[in-house]
């Protein structure tokens, strides 16, 4: 037996707490939840039969009579349920209504978590020092028979928790159509790493070259990350397992908690969270945001990916990648079959106001009247749709003209815009099939950092050293002499700072003096510029093709 009458009682779901992330996002029931819940998110349900028992103030989300009877709450809404002892409280012959009843709010495909006394490790019914209303001992093997009688299901974990004041099983069944199976007996890897990265697209994608290099020393490897980032590595064949996490499902103020738990798991574990944003990009109210900016360069002119895998302790070869499905793969080729000789995609913006080039449409205009048969694909999230107004077709009130498939009528048929109508994933797999990628620092040029298509970046908190050093066929602009907050009079060949706004980026002003919504370092890179190198390697690419088909 491990339980002892001094242990601390009455906050048993502290103790699995963070076991529970990987399966209790979205909505989650805690059924039973007491004086506690295990996170904010969770929605509490109690009958306060401990305010009357011992006194506890105890406040839950909702106030119910039975945990048989929910009735509250529709069917299969719920992404997940949890209890902490609980069961044990309820008769044993009302037990299997309990489980029905949770598992029916359930969604199927979620999570059913259970924290249980074992009656191996706590004092068995009438022995000294059981809690005098348990109305059953609680086993493995019992649990498991009730279940079978409550509905369909597959075990994807259990463990007798023994260690230091626990004395209790853990279940999670995940609720399925039909029949009952036990994923958690398959076999476990021997070589484990684990990989966490939160953050967006392009961290992600960086991250996969981690992922490769822990791959190809043999190790099974496990990603703790988050939506929507995740989105570009989730068939990525060098990650074997995903952890993830809803945004602040774990309290910030938690997470070194929640690491310092996992990693104990495994045999290297390799935390990246702010490998580049922090460490190689300043963040506003850090020290390090306000040096002066030639000290600021000194200390982050590195190389992020390199710096990435030092950190993961492998050698450094490039190997980031985006990997699309067979199904992506055909469905772009289908779309790039509708277009022309020459395909490029741009990438509108990024995530952060330094993001965005201004003089887009002056560029592709030119490419239109200079080129027949070259087609410019605009791609972005929902903000980049204010980009594309200018190659709207637009009705008699002058607005915007969309079809009913969410495919723009635009002035010239030559130039699709997209933005906001292609996922991240559509995106990425239609750039594998596109001539050339423009872009400043998203995601999507992160993504096709490998790939042999030419490649034109706009910079602009990062230098060529920090990012585009090792891409491949890759045309990095950046000003040449900004000044602005972040470099100074030029003192610094970029600002290495994070931008959630203006307070420390410059606004680029119009001939009028008016802000133009663009950073300054962006207004600078000259449009002569981007054309001149646009046309040169267009010009190149199609004498190429002329050359092979003659």
């Amino acid at each position: 037996m491990v339980w002892r009458i001094d242990d601390p009682q009455g906050n048993e779901a502290q103790k699995i707490m963070w076991e529970l992330v990987k399966y209790t996002r979205g909505r989650v029931l805690d059924i039973g939840c007491g004086n506690f819940k295990a996170f904010p998110h969770f929605i509490g349900l109690d009958n306060g039969t401990d305010i009357v028992k011992f006194g506890h103030q105890m406040k839950p989300d909702i106030m119910i009579d039975d945990a048989t009877d929910l009735r509250l709450f529709n069917s299969e809404a719920y992404d997940a349920v949890f209890s902490s002892h609980l069961l044990e409280h309820i008769p044993q012959e009302n037990v299997v209504k309990a489980l029905k009843e949770w598992l029916r709010v359930l969604k199927v495909g979620g999570y059913l978590c259970l924290y249980l006394p074992d009656e191996t490790l706590y004092p068995k019914l009438g022995e000294d020092g059981c809690n005098p209303d348990h109305k059953w001992n609680v086993s493995y093997k019992l649990m498991i028979e009730l279940m079978e009688k409550a509905g369909c299901w597959d075990l994807v974990d259990w463990q007798r928790r023994d260690q230091d004041n626990e004395y209790s099983l853990f279940f999670v069944f995940k609720k399925q159509h039909k029949g009952h199976t036990f994923s958690c007996a398959n076999a476990k890897p021997t070589k484990t790493a684990a990989i966490v990265r939160y953050g967006a697209y392009g961290d992600l994608l960086q991250m996969s070259s981690v992922a490769a290099g822990l791959k190809a020393e043999g190790y099974h490897v496990t990603l703790y990350g988050s939506p929507p980032g995740v989105d570009v590595i989730l068939h990525d064949p060098n990650i074997d397992e995903f952890y993830l996490q809803d945004k602040d499902q774990v309290p910030n103020h938690a997470l070194a908690m929640y690491w310092e738990y996992h990693r104990k798991k495994y045999d290297r574990w390799v935390n990246l969270s702010e490998s580049v944003e922090g460490q190689l990009l300043a963040l506003p109210g850090r020290s390090n945001h306000e040096l002066p900016p030639a000290l600021r360069e000194q200390m982050m002119h590195h190389n992020y990916l390199e710096f990435q895998h030092r950190m993961a302790r492998l050698p450094h070869v490039p190997k980031v990648k985006y990997f699309s499905t067979p199904d992506e793969q055909a469905w772009a080729k289908a779309e790039r079959a509708k277009m022309g000789e020459f395909v490029i995609v741009w990438s509108l913006a990024g995530s952060s106001v330094h993001k965005v080039w201004p003089y887009v449409d002056q560029v592709i205009m030119g490419l239109m009247l200079e080129f027949n048969d070259v087609h410019v694909v605009l791609v972005g999230g929902d903000a980049a749709v204010l980009l594309e107004q200018g190659w709207f077709k637009v009705n008699d009130d002058g607005m915007p003209l969309r079809d009913e498939k969410k495919r723009k009528l635009q002035t010239d048929r030559r130039v699709h815009c997209l933005s906001g109508d292609w996922t991240i994933r559509e995106t990425m797999a239609f750039c594998e099939q596109a001539d050339m990628v423009v872009g400043p620092e998203t995601g999507v040029l992160n993504g096709v950092a490998q790939l042999d298509m030419p490649k034109i970046v706009f910079l602009s908190h990062s230098t060529e050293y920090n990012l585009t050093r090792d891409w491949v066929n890759v045309y990095p602009m950046r000003a040449k002499n900004t000044v602005c907050p972040g470099r100074g009079n030029n003192e610094a060949k970029a600002c290495h700072q994070l931008h959630y706004g203006w307070q420390h980026c410059k606004n680029a002003l119009d001939a009028e003096g008016k802000p133009m919504g663009i950073a300054q370092c962006q207004a600078e890179i000259t449009s002569e510029e981007v054309f001149g190198t646009l046309h040169g390697l267009i010009g190149k690419a199609l004498d190429a093709k002329k050359a092979t088909a003659a």
